[in-house]
Protein backbone atom coordinates (compact mmCIF):
# COMPACT_ATOMS: atom_id res chain seq x y z
CA UNK A 1 0.00 0.00 0.00
CA UNK A 2 1.46 3.38 -1.04
CA UNK A 3 1.85 6.25 1.41
CA UNK A 4 -1.02 8.15 -0.21
CA UNK A 5 -3.36 5.14 -0.10
CA UNK A 6 -2.46 4.45 3.51
CA UNK A 7 -3.19 8.07 4.46
CA UNK A 8 -6.50 8.07 2.60
CA UNK A 9 -7.55 4.82 4.25
CA UNK A 10 -6.56 6.10 7.71
CA UNK A 11 -8.45 9.35 7.09
CA UNK A 12 -11.51 7.45 5.88
CA UNK A 13 -11.47 5.26 9.00
CA UNK A 14 -11.10 8.34 11.22
CA UNK A 15 -14.05 10.07 9.56
CA UNK A 16 -16.21 6.94 9.85
CA UNK A 17 -15.32 6.49 13.51
CA UNK A 18 -16.05 10.14 14.26
CA UNK A 19 -19.37 9.97 12.43
CA UNK A 20 -20.76 6.72 13.77
CA UNK A 21 -18.24 5.11 16.12
CA UNK A 22 -20.21 6.07 19.22
CA UNK A 23 -23.41 4.66 17.75
CA UNK A 24 -21.70 1.40 16.76
CA UNK A 25 -20.30 0.92 20.25
CA UNK A 26 -23.64 1.76 21.86
CA UNK A 27 -25.54 -0.68 19.63
CA UNK A 28 -22.90 -3.35 20.27
CA UNK A 29 -23.42 -2.87 23.99
CA UNK A 30 -27.17 -3.15 23.44
CA UNK A 31 -26.77 -6.60 21.86
CA UNK A 32 -27.29 -5.79 18.19
CA UNK A 33 -25.62 -7.95 15.54
CA UNK A 34 -23.33 -6.50 12.89
CA UNK A 35 -26.00 -6.52 10.18
CA UNK A 36 -28.52 -4.92 12.53
CA UNK A 37 -26.03 -2.18 13.41
CA UNK A 38 -25.31 -1.46 9.74
CA UNK A 39 -29.05 -1.21 9.07
CA UNK A 40 -29.68 1.24 11.92
CA UNK A 41 -26.92 3.73 11.13
CA UNK A 42 -27.81 7.05 9.51
CA UNK A 43 -24.26 7.45 8.26
CA UNK A 44 -23.53 5.44 5.06
CA UNK A 45 -20.70 3.33 6.45
CA UNK A 46 -19.68 0.10 4.75
CA UNK A 47 -20.20 -3.21 6.52
CA UNK A 48 -16.42 -3.76 6.65
CA UNK A 49 -15.80 -0.44 8.40
CA UNK A 50 -18.60 -0.99 10.88
CA UNK A 51 -17.18 -4.44 11.61
CA UNK A 52 -13.75 -2.90 12.20
CA UNK A 53 -15.19 -0.51 14.80
CA UNK A 54 -17.26 -3.25 16.40
CA UNK A 55 -14.32 -5.66 16.62
CA UNK A 56 -12.05 -3.00 18.14
CA UNK A 57 -14.70 -2.33 20.77
CA UNK A 58 -15.24 -6.01 21.55
CA UNK A 59 -11.49 -6.30 22.24
CA UNK A 60 -11.33 -3.03 24.16
CA UNK A 61 -14.26 -3.96 26.41
CA UNK A 62 -12.84 -7.49 26.73
CA UNK A 63 -15.96 -9.18 25.53
CA UNK A 64 -13.62 -10.94 23.09
CA UNK A 65 -10.09 -12.11 23.91
CA UNK A 66 -7.30 -13.39 21.71
CA UNK A 67 -5.49 -15.08 24.62
CA UNK A 68 -6.68 -17.47 27.28
CA UNK A 69 -8.25 -15.57 30.21
CA UNK A 70 -6.23 -15.02 33.38
CA UNK A 71 -6.34 -12.90 36.54
CA UNK A 72 -3.65 -10.59 35.17
CA UNK A 73 -6.05 -9.52 32.44
CA UNK A 74 -8.26 -7.78 34.98
CA UNK A 75 -5.60 -6.16 37.16
CA UNK A 76 -6.08 -2.39 37.68
CA UNK A 77 -4.19 -0.35 35.08
CA UNK A 78 -2.92 3.22 35.04
CA UNK A 79 -3.92 5.58 32.27
CA UNK A 80 -4.22 9.32 31.61
CA UNK A 81 -7.60 11.06 31.38
CA UNK A 82 -8.34 14.56 30.15
CA UNK A 83 -10.35 16.88 32.40
CA UNK A 84 -11.81 20.31 31.74
CA UNK A 85 -12.70 22.84 34.42
CA UNK A 86 -15.47 25.45 34.42
CA UNK A 87 -13.22 27.90 32.56
CA UNK A 88 -12.46 25.51 29.72
CA UNK A 89 -8.91 24.76 30.87
CA UNK A 90 -7.84 21.21 30.13
CA UNK A 91 -5.48 19.11 32.20
CA UNK A 92 -4.26 15.51 32.15
CA UNK A 93 -4.51 13.33 35.22
CA UNK A 94 -3.16 9.82 35.80
CA UNK A 95 -5.71 7.47 37.29
CA UNK A 96 -5.81 3.79 38.21
CA UNK A 97 -8.62 2.14 36.29
CA UNK A 98 -10.21 -0.94 37.80
CA UNK A 99 -11.65 -2.93 34.91
CA UNK A 100 -14.45 -4.28 37.11
CA UNK A 101 -16.10 -0.86 37.08
CA UNK A 102 -15.83 -0.41 33.32
CA UNK A 103 -18.18 -3.09 32.07
CA UNK A 104 -21.89 -2.41 31.97
CA UNK A 105 -23.02 -4.85 29.28
CA UNK A 106 -25.02 -6.97 31.67
CA UNK A 107 -25.62 -7.27 35.38
CA UNK A 108 -22.63 -8.68 37.26
CA UNK A 109 -23.06 -10.24 40.72
CA UNK A 110 -20.87 -9.37 43.70
CA UNK A 111 -17.21 -9.66 42.70
CA UNK A 112 -15.58 -9.64 46.14
CA UNK A 113 -13.89 -13.00 45.56
CA UNK A 114 -11.85 -11.71 42.65
CA UNK A 115 -11.14 -8.49 44.56
CA UNK A 116 -9.61 -10.53 47.37
CA UNK A 117 -7.52 -12.51 44.91
CA UNK A 118 -6.17 -9.30 43.39
CA UNK A 119 -5.09 -8.05 46.82
CA UNK A 120 -3.31 -11.26 47.78
CA UNK A 121 0.46 -11.33 47.25
CA UNK A 122 1.15 -13.13 43.97
CA UNK A 123 3.67 -15.57 45.37
CA UNK A 124 2.81 -18.42 43.04
CA UNK A 125 1.93 -18.82 39.39
CA UNK A 126 -1.70 -18.75 38.39
CA UNK A 127 -3.13 -22.23 37.86
CA UNK A 128 -6.56 -23.51 36.92
CA UNK A 129 -8.63 -25.98 38.87
CA UNK A 130 -9.32 -28.43 36.05
CA UNK A 131 -12.87 -29.76 35.77
CA UNK A 132 -14.54 -31.90 33.11
CA UNK A 133 -18.21 -31.70 32.29
CA UNK A 134 -20.15 -34.92 32.81
CA UNK A 135 -23.88 -34.72 31.90
CA UNK A 136 -24.87 -37.55 34.22
CA UNK A 137 -23.12 -35.97 37.18
CA UNK A 138 -23.55 -32.25 36.43
CA UNK A 139 -26.98 -32.14 34.79
CA UNK A 140 -27.87 -29.90 31.86
CA UNK A 141 -25.02 -27.78 30.56
CA UNK A 142 -27.20 -24.66 30.38
CA UNK A 143 -28.06 -24.83 34.07
CA UNK A 144 -24.48 -25.59 35.12
CA UNK A 145 -23.03 -22.64 33.20
CA UNK A 146 -25.74 -20.31 34.46
CA UNK A 147 -25.00 -21.29 38.06
CA UNK A 148 -21.27 -20.70 37.62
CA UNK A 149 -21.83 -17.31 36.00
CA UNK A 150 -24.09 -16.37 38.89
CA UNK A 151 -21.45 -17.50 41.37
CA UNK A 152 -18.33 -16.01 39.79
CA UNK A 153 -19.66 -13.10 37.76
CA UNK A 154 -20.31 -12.89 34.06
CA UNK A 155 -17.56 -10.33 33.50
CA UNK A 156 -14.92 -12.87 34.49
CA UNK A 157 -16.37 -15.89 32.70
CA UNK A 158 -15.32 -16.89 29.18
CA UNK A 159 -15.88 -19.67 26.67
CA UNK A 160 -13.45 -20.88 24.01
CA UNK A 161 -14.65 -20.41 20.44
CA UNK A 162 -13.36 -22.22 17.37
CA UNK A 163 -15.90 -20.79 14.96
CA UNK A 164 -13.55 -19.58 12.22
CA UNK A 165 -12.94 -21.59 9.09
CA UNK A 166 -9.90 -23.88 9.01
CA UNK A 167 -9.51 -23.93 12.76
CA UNK A 168 -8.59 -26.77 15.11
CA UNK A 169 -10.21 -27.02 18.53
CA UNK A 170 -7.50 -27.87 21.09
CA UNK A 171 -10.01 -28.65 23.84
CA UNK A 172 -11.79 -31.50 22.10
CA UNK A 173 -11.18 -34.22 19.56
CA UNK A 174 -13.22 -35.19 16.54
CA UNK A 175 -14.30 -38.74 17.13
CA UNK A 176 -13.10 -41.26 14.63
CA UNK A 177 -10.26 -39.10 13.33
CA UNK A 178 -6.86 -40.70 13.15
CA UNK A 179 -3.50 -39.09 13.85
CA UNK A 180 -2.64 -38.61 10.15
CA UNK A 181 -1.50 -35.11 9.22
CA UNK A 182 -1.92 -35.57 5.47
CA UNK A 183 -5.11 -33.58 5.42
CA UNK A 184 -5.40 -31.20 8.36
CA UNK A 185 -8.87 -30.13 7.23
CA UNK A 186 -10.18 -33.62 7.97
CA UNK A 187 -9.32 -33.21 11.64
CA UNK A 188 -10.86 -29.79 12.11
CA UNK A 189 -13.81 -29.42 14.46
CA UNK A 190 -15.65 -26.47 12.95
CA UNK A 191 -19.26 -25.41 13.17
CA UNK A 192 -20.80 -26.29 9.82
CA UNK A 193 -23.79 -24.49 8.34
CA UNK A 194 -25.78 -27.68 8.86
CA UNK A 195 -25.02 -27.84 12.56
CA UNK A 196 -25.60 -24.10 12.98
CA UNK A 197 -29.18 -24.77 11.97
CA UNK A 198 -29.89 -25.45 15.64
CA UNK A 199 -29.40 -21.72 16.31
CA UNK A 200 -32.01 -19.07 15.61
CA UNK A 201 -31.39 -16.43 12.95
CA UNK A 202 -30.11 -13.77 15.31
CA UNK A 203 -27.68 -16.16 16.99
CA UNK A 204 -26.24 -17.26 13.62
CA UNK A 205 -26.05 -13.64 12.50
CA UNK A 206 -24.14 -12.69 15.64
CA UNK A 207 -21.48 -15.39 15.14
CA UNK A 208 -21.14 -14.59 11.45
CA UNK A 209 -20.68 -10.89 12.18
CA UNK A 210 -17.58 -11.49 14.31
CA UNK A 211 -14.23 -11.77 12.55
CA UNK A 212 -12.74 -14.90 14.13
CA UNK A 213 -9.09 -13.99 13.55
CA UNK A 214 -7.42 -16.88 15.36
CA UNK A 215 -7.93 -20.65 15.55
CA UNK A 216 -9.27 -20.26 19.09
CA UNK A 217 -10.67 -17.10 20.65
CA UNK A 218 -12.48 -16.45 23.91
CA UNK A 219 -15.86 -14.77 24.24
CA UNK A 220 -17.39 -13.54 27.46
CA UNK A 221 -19.93 -16.07 28.67
CA UNK A 222 -22.86 -13.66 28.71
CA UNK A 223 -26.45 -14.81 28.35
CA UNK A 224 -26.31 -14.81 24.56
CA UNK A 225 -23.17 -16.95 24.35
CA UNK A 226 -24.42 -19.24 27.09
CA UNK A 227 -27.51 -20.00 25.01
CA UNK A 228 -25.49 -20.39 21.79
CA UNK A 229 -22.95 -22.77 23.33
CA UNK A 230 -25.65 -24.83 25.02
CA UNK A 231 -27.61 -25.22 21.78
CA UNK A 232 -24.49 -26.15 19.80
CA UNK A 233 -23.48 -28.67 22.45
CA UNK A 234 -26.91 -30.32 22.44
CA UNK A 235 -26.68 -30.56 18.64
CA UNK A 236 -23.25 -32.20 18.85
CA UNK A 237 -21.59 -29.13 17.32
CA UNK A 238 -19.48 -27.85 20.22
CA UNK A 239 -16.53 -29.02 22.25
CA UNK A 240 -14.36 -26.56 24.14
CA UNK A 241 -13.74 -25.04 27.56
CA UNK A 242 -15.18 -22.43 29.89
CA UNK A 243 -13.01 -20.30 32.15
CA UNK A 244 -14.26 -18.83 35.42
CA UNK A 245 -11.43 -16.53 36.41
CA UNK A 246 -12.85 -15.48 39.80
CA UNK A 247 -12.95 -19.13 40.88
CA UNK A 248 -9.83 -20.18 38.95
CA UNK A 249 -11.94 -22.92 37.38
CA UNK A 250 -11.49 -24.29 33.88
CA UNK A 251 -14.36 -26.49 32.74
CA UNK A 252 -13.59 -28.69 29.73
CA UNK A 253 -16.65 -29.59 27.67
CA UNK A 254 -16.01 -32.69 25.50
CA UNK A 255 -17.77 -32.80 22.17
CA UNK A 256 -20.74 -35.18 22.11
Amino acid sequence: MSGTSYFQNALSNFVTDAACGGAVRHLTDSGYTLDQIVGRLDYPASRAKVQRIMMAYLYESRVLLRDEPSEALFAPQEQFVQEQDAYGRRTMRKVSVDYKSQNSLTYVPELTKLSRLEKEPQTQEFSWKELRYNPRRDGKLTELLYQKCEKYGETFSYVSCSFGRNTVDPYSQCEGMGPSREDETDRMCIVSEEKMSCLNGRQREYLQGIRWEQPVMYHRLNRRMLEIISKLYEAGAYGGACFFVAGREKLTIPAR
